[in-house]
């Protein structure tokens, strides 16, 4: 390696420069660095670093080498010449020099003296072992090995921290010897060695699979043996490392923690109430419980304990808030700090509460809450309320029959002589609003609002008035018309008062206050227009300065909801001085902190919304900000472990760290919010505007699609996706049927690509939902047959992993290897699964619907799978192959019968499953299908098998119960069609005729509900008699209920909704008034006010 020793003397010199506070020289070093080392000789380059690395005198260049080391070997090669010659450093170079940088940083692992040096080179070797090809160092592992047996504790420290990054050389081999090793180490004598041990037995439990992973547990006390002298040295530093490790260990391998819960719990409480130690590390150790809590919550609930002890530090935590001036005094409202531990305390009693259920959380809560509801100490008093706020969303289910009492409980600390006591109530009873809706704003209005809304009344104590204000918000969101309605003179009596308070924070909350509740008055929000707007309007005018922004913007929010709720004919005369006004704030808006911007964003769609067509002018001003916050694409920061991200990444800016391989990775999460909510209101705008969007449509397409493959955040994939439907309605409605083909073919082939390979489940059911509804936008003939192939084959493909995975549960259920979390687990995924399932079988029919026998040649190739869903003993499972083989019917006709052999006897033992109303819904739908579009070949089956069946499930008491009316509505509207469509087959037509209209009413499936009522309408103009039976009043009565309560309930054509008053208004002519009378009072009162609303009488 002496040959780069020359070289390594030059490069130290530009290390120098490159470490300089003077940003020219810094800036020359990079450039030179860049271009005259890393261009030009790449392989001088990474020797030089590796011999400065081992044999440079000084630390901090040893140091420092290893970082450049580190990042430059890495990188991508510059200026290839095309994408395809893209490489790295490290693969560019000839491998003579790979292992002469190997034979140099074994030396230095074994030669280096400095600690923080050898931390620098350890990251180092683990990436270069980490990009290496298997066994293309095999002198590394017995360096490790020899390290990790040395009497120098830096080495066996050095040892175990490369094997923290690089664990999968312990997973090659024995897990005895493994064991062993890690045996010796957790009792090193030396701290930093254990410590380093648990990090690297972490890492190891975690890279093995599932079983080898369970059988690692007896592993688990000897690591928390590693605790308990880090506590009685009360070292923080390394108390929050090890807990850190054990915490990936805990959200990743539950389970392993079993055993030894009861003594975890123990320890880490104890850490969590220690007021000797630092805030972070009592944080860290009550986070590694919470972590176990949202893991494995049946683990966690069946320790009695683990509430009983956990619980009392949160509160503890929550009751450490101080009083200060500021808080008082202050112009700003900003969150509390996410580090002080009275927030902590209560973000984890709401994590706590969600996680575990109330069952055991909140008994345990209300030992304490009520004692510090009583206390002198206005801090213990805040903490309780502050308690009560945190566990209603995890304790819904046993606290909603307490409301009563709890509020009660709460509302007198409206009066507490402290004011952030008051504040505390505030934001209780503000949380509860949100948690308990609605029936905290029907029930217990009164009692709320009567000691919230004086709260709004107190000028002396500026935050208690405006979070009652905020609290308020909450409550009107979820509160009907109906609720709200008595107080609304009150409530704005105050909130005018409240925009004229001295404090820009209550303006802003009062006018947020305003919008909210506009938005829930509507109409009767007109008589308080003219004196709000002008203000609002005056705001925008008039409070143009800096500190004036966010004012502005909750001023923009406020006008466009009221907009929204008073409607276009009374703010009409106000739109063209607010959309001045919009267009100057929008141009003003130049900083990228500007809170304006994202107000502005959304007061444009609530406008548009209003304006519908009419807003298509202002479009060219309201797009290319839009467009701009659309094309983000995420920052990110590389940091070293040791450096302060809070230096220039700060987290109130978005920053988010996680720590990956010693080095700490970043993300800006605003500018991710940003993106997808821009994408979001291009939804909005598409939706709205119609032929008003096309100007956008072609751009938008090209910018959004590619976002289907966005990783970084999930809302801007799911956005983008919903998307596409509306931009190609745009499209649709400009007539030019060429260029909706041309746009969606591109489109198209870019959404096959992703159906098939896409993992996530939430964002499959998204996408197939999406597809779905494209395709039906751009209409018949709109897949290619190769697009057609590659669509049906994604399906397959998702079908059959869902399959897989089905399987895999069903064995693990029987080999018994599921716990209680594991079930709980298991029915979200089942969930997630059926609603993925059902969107693409929604995709499947529409193609089905807009290419007809077309795809027929294709849809075989699903049919396999349908075959082997319809064999599983799953519901769900036989469900979506028998929507599978109903779109075959509708679509193929009777030619279909040729594949109903597999499926008609399953679709009649599925009529009978009676524990499966959604399986016996689908069976009878289908059942309609094959009446109505399977011709002949059906007939036997359909009338010989099914009917029998579906009669006899119409006779039974339960038929309208809840969870079987749409099964049984499905089954009269097949019946229907039996009726309509082989009526010349049936043995007693006339007596299906008379029972089936005993049957009636279908009202719920807004599917089957209009064909059902033609049926009707026509057998009544057609055959009344053989359905009245000569003006039999049983059937007269019967006939005016069923037509009743359709029209009230259902949203028919209206022509059918005329038809069906026709007949119930002649059908009451052949009644007395007295019997007429009788009659309407058994309709019900909703029923009656419904078909005055809907004008119908």
């Amino acid at each position: 390696m002496s040959s780069f020793k020359d070289t390594a003397m030059l490069l130290k010199t530009l290390m120098s420069s490159l470490m300089s506070s003077d940003n020219d020289v810094r800036t020359q070093a990079e450039s030179s660095l860049n271009n005259e080392w890393l261009a030009a000789q790449p392989q001088t380059l990474l020797g030089s670093l590796s011999f400065l690395v081992h044999q440079d005198s000084e630390a901090e260049a040893r140091a420092f080498a290893s970082i450049l080391l580190r990042r430059i070997a890495f990188q991508n090669m510059p200026n290839p010449e095309n994408k395809e010659d893209e490489r790295s450093v490290w693969s560019a170079v000839p491998e003579t020099v790979h292992q002469a940088v190997k034979i140099e940083l074994l030396g230095a692992l074994r030669d280096e003296t400095d600690r923080g040096a050898r931390h620098k080179l350890c990251d180092t070797i683990s990436e270069v072992m980490n990009n290496e090809v298997e066994d293309d160092w095999p002198d590394l592992l017995p360096a490790l090995y020899a390290c990790a047996q040395d009497s120098n504790p830096l080495l066996r420290e050095s040892a175990f921290r490369i094997f923290t990054s690089c664990a999968y050389l312990l997973t090659m081999q024995s897990a005895e010897a493994v064991n062993s090793a890690f045996a010796g180490a957790f009792q090193d004598s030396d701290p930093a060695v254990r410590l380093a041990s648990l990090q690297a037995a972490v890492a190891y439990i975690l890279a093995n699979d599932l079983k080898p992973r369970l059988a690692l547990a007896p592993m688990v006390p000897h690591m928390l043996g590693v605790l308990e002298p880090l506590y009685q040295s009360k070292d923080d530093s390394g108390l929050v490392d090890a807990l850190t490790a054990l915490m990936e260990a805990a959200e990743e391998a539950p389970k392993l923690f079993s055993s030894v819960l009861g003594n975890l719990i123990v320890f880490a409480t104890n850490i969590g109430k220690d007021e000797e130690l630092e805030n972070t590390t009592r944080q860290t150790a009550v986070e590694l419980l919470v972590t176990l809590a949202e893991a494995a919550p049946g683990m966690c609930r069946k320790n009695p304990q683990f509430c009983q002890l956990i619980v009392p530090v949160c509160m503890q935590m929550m009751s450490s808030i101080e009083d200060d001036d500021e808080w008082y005094t202050t112009d700003t409202l900003e969150d509390g700090d996410n580090e002080e531990n009275y927030v902590f305390g209560e973000q984890t009693l709401d994590r706590l509460a969600i996680a575990l259920g109330g069952k055991q959380l909140l008994p345990t809560a209300f030992n304490y809450i009520p004692q510090m509801l009583g206390s002198q100490e206005w801090n213990q008093r805040h903490a309780a309320l502050m308690a009560i706020s945190s566990i209603g969303e995890g304790c819904y289910k046993i606290m909603r029959s307490e409301l009563q009492k709890i509020l009660e409980l709460i509302v007198p600390y409206f009066k507490d002589p402290h004011a952030r006591v008051r504040y505390a109530v505030c934001n209780c009873v503000g949380q509860m609003a949100t948690d308990f809706a609605p029936i905290l704003q029907e029930k217990h209005h009164q009692l709320v609002l009567s000691n919230l809304i004086p709260a709004m009344d107190e000028t002396a104590t500026p935050r208690v008035q405006a979070h009652s204000a905020a609290a308020m918000v909450n409550f009107a969101e979820e509160a009907t018309k109906l609720v709200l309605d008595p107080y609304l003179d009150t409530l704005f009596e105050r909130l005018l008062s409240m925009l004229n308070s001295p404090k820009r924070y209550v303006q802003e909350q009062a006018i947020t206050t305003i919008a909210t509740i506009a938005d829930n008055a509507k109409a009767k929000f007109n008589k308080y227009y003219s004196t709000i707007m002008p203000m609002l309007l005056n705001v925008l005018e008039q409070a143009t300065d800096k500190e004036h922004r966010l004012l502005r913007g909750k001023a923009m929010e406020c006008t466009t909801f009221i907009a929204l709720a008073v409607g276009k004919e009374v703010f009409s005369p106000d739109i063209p001085r607010l959309v001045e006004l919009l267009t100057r704030a929008q141009q003003s808006v130049t900083d990228s902190d500007d809170p304006q911007a994202s107000y502005l964003q959304a007061s444009w769609a609530r406008l548009c919304k209003l304006m519908g067509p009419d807003f298509a002018p202002i479009m060219p001003v309201v797009m290319p900000s839009l467009i701009a916050a659309a094309k983000q694409q995420p920052d990110f920061a590389i940091l070293e472990d040791d450096e302060d991200p809070e230096t220039n990444y700060s987290a109130e800016d978005g920053w988010e760290f996680t720590n990956i391989g010693g080095q700490q990775i970043g993300i800006k999460t605003t500018a991710l919010e940003e993106k997808y909510n821009a994408v979001e209101l291009i939804i909005s705008y598409a939706k709205d505007l119609g032929i008003g969007f096309l100007p956008y449509a072609a751009e938008i397409l090209e910018l959004i699609v590619p976002m289907f493959k966005f990783y970084f955040h999930e809302g801007v994939r799911t956005a983008a996706a919903a998307a596409v439907p509306p931009v190609l309605s745009a499209v649709k409605q400009s007539g030019d049927e060429a260029a909706l083909r041309q746009v969606w073919s591109q489109i198209c082939d870019k959404y096959i690509a992703v159906l098939g390979t896409e993992d996530d489940d939430t964002f499959t059911m998204q996408l197939f939902g999406s597809f779905s509804e494209a395709v039906e936008v751009v209409g018949v003939q709109s897949i290619s047959a190769e697009q057609l192939q590659a669509f049906v084959a994604a399906c397959v493909e998702q079908m059959n992993k869902y399959h897989k995975r089905m399987k895999d549960r069903e064995a693990a259920r029987a080999a018994e290897e599921l716990d209680e979390d594991d079930e709980e687990q298991l029915a979200e995924e089942e969930m997630l699964e059926g609603l993925a399932i059902d969107e693409v079988s929604k995709a499947l029919h529409s193609v089905f619907k807009t290419h007809g026998a077309d795809f027929l040649p294709m849809f075989q190739n699903v049919l396999p799978v349908a075959h082997k869903y319809l064999q599983e003993s799953d519901p769900a499972a036989q469900q979506w192959a028998i929507c599978v083989f109903d779109d075959l019917v509708e679509y193929a006709g009777p030619s279909s019968s040729q594949y109903a052999g597999e499926f008609l006897k399953p679709i009649g033992h599925a009529l009978r499953q009676t524990n499966a109303p959604d399986l016996r819904q689908a069976a009878a739908y289908g059942i309609g299908v094959m009446a109505q579009y399977g011709g002949d070949a059906y007939a036997d089956f359909i009338i010989n098998a099914a009917l029998p069946i579906m009669l006899e499930a119409l006779n039974k008491s339960n038929a309208r119960d809840s969870e079987n009316v749409y099964a049984t509505e499905n089954m009269v509207a097949a019946i229907a069609k039996i009726l309509r469509f082989h009526s010349s087959k049936l043995p007693d037509a006339q007596g299906l005729l008379r029972t089936w209209f005993r049957s009636l009413p279908v009202c719920n499936d807004e599917d089957e509900a209009p064909a059902t009522y033609e049926y009707l309408v026509q057998i009544i103009n057609e055959q009344p008699d053989a359905l009245l039976g000569g003006n039999d009043p049983q059937a007269l009565r019967h006939l005016v209920k069923v037509v009743v309560e359709a029209l009230a309930i259902c949203d028919f054509s209206p022509e059918l909704s005329q038809a069906l008053v026709g007949i119930m208004q002649k059908t009451l002519l052949a009644f007395d008034d007295s019997t007429k009378a009788s009659l309407w009072a058994e309709i019900p009162p909703e029923q009656q006010q419904a078909l005055q609303t809907k004008g119908l009488i």
